[in-house]
């Protein structure tokens, strides 16, 4: 690290002692005529004190801009909104796991800009709540689009300190048309209402 200042300078380097070079400059080459001190070194000395503190003011500012820069954020492109339609629960009750309460699903809806549909009457979810009060969601349903194609659809994720529940998602199809939602990685934030649970889905893309 280095100091900046009127006095001396300071270099630092993780674990080496810390080097003070008299005046506003760094000499890359021992001078000719040194100026006056208390202590004169030799010529050899002082030129191996210089190449080092030269060395640990390069590496001193190639760690600060490698630590100065952040990757890009992935990008997200809204993909649907599905709109799920719960039947009665069955609690299955507190095992090893935690409390587990199956939802059925009856119905429901989605729609996006590339694909829109009803849930089919098939699947549920199958919630575990822990000892902390954190519900880890396990939804699997299946769409049929409105041109007949039909897509199993996985969720999975967790409640969040303030409520707010995310999911991961996963496709399954062998329609042509929707194929490339078998490998596309997707997230979404689960909306309770009622009887009904709604989760805003987002495809990711590199930055």
């Amino acid at each position: 690290m280095l100091m900046m200042g009127d006095g001396p300078r300071v270099i630092k380097s993780c674990g080496a002692p810390g080097l003070e070079v008299p005046g506003d400059r760094i000499p890359i080459l021992p001078t000719s005529n040194p100026p006056p001190s208390h202590h004169h070194y030799p010529p050899s000395k002082m030129k191996t004190v210089t190449i080092l503190t030269t060395l640990l003011s390069l590496l001193s500012l190639t760690a600060a801009t490698t630590t100065s820069k952040h990757p890009k954020a992935p990008g997200l492109t809204y993909l649907y909104t599905v709109n799920i339609t719960g039947g009665e629960a069955a609690p299955v009750g507190l095992g090893p796991r935690g409390y587990r309460l199956v939802v059925p699903i009856v119905g429901g809806n989605f729609s996006g800009p590339k694909l829109k549909g009803t849930v089919v009457p098939i699947g549920g979810d199958w919630a575990l709540i822990d000892a902390n009060g954190t519900v880890t969601a396990d939804v699997r349903q299946t769409f049929k689009t409105d041109d007949g194609a039909y897509i199993q659809v996985t969720e999975t994720g967790s409640t969040q300190p303030d409520g707010t529940a995310f999911v991961r998602l996963a496709y399954e199809t062998g329609s042509e048309k929707y194929y490339w939602l078998n490998t596309i990685v997707a997230i979404g934030i689960i909306k309770l209402t009622g009887n009904t649970l709604s989760i805003d889905t987002w495809q990711m893309s590199a930055p």
